[in-house]
């Protein structure tokens, strides 16, 4: 078998590399990928005013100004509104389940962990966990892909 690429160990170690900063820093990790965002709306926007792209250029500073400015109180509603969805949701699908004559274990756990969730997504450190997860997924992601691209 051939040779992984250097493509693939630099993804690997990029993947382990992110999902460590994602444990580590959890919440602030949204907050700097909402700056990075709105700077590159900015850098654009400015860059189609030079080419004289009045319209493209405005939008795209509006949206940087925006999302630079009211970033985290918009991702804040945003989680607000779909962590009652979900928990909401969750809770239809339970009382349905508990409505049957037959349930079994999975049909109920999984409603209840949709409320759990949602409710953590609006009203607690539920986005801190989720980050966590993805982090640590990305972290054994990246160690399962370096350990594949090493290989012979």
């Amino acid at each position: 078998m051939a040779k992984k690429s250097n493509s693939e160990l630099f993804s690997s170690l990029l993947y382990i590399i992110v999902g460590i900063l994602l444990v580590i820093f959890r919440s602030q990790t949204l907050g700097w990928a909402m700056t990075i965002v709105g700077i590159v709306f900015l850098v654009s926007g400015a860059l189609e005013l030079v080419k004289k792209n009045w319209a493209g250029g405005a939008v795209s500073l509006i949206i940087g100004l925006a999302i630079l400015i009211l970033g985290w109180t918009a991702a804040q509603i945003v989680l607000l509104v779909l962590g009652i969805l979900i928990a909401v949701k969750g809770g239809v699908a339970l009382f349905e389940v508990l409505k049957k004559n037959k349930k079994n274990a999975l049909e109920i756990v999984f409603p209840i962990l949709s409320i759990v969730v949602g409710l953590l997504l609006a009203f607690g450190n539920g986005l801190d966990i989720i980050i966590v997860i993805v982090g640590v997924l990305l972290a054994i992601d990246g160690a399962v892909g370096l350990v594949g691209a090493l290989k012979d």
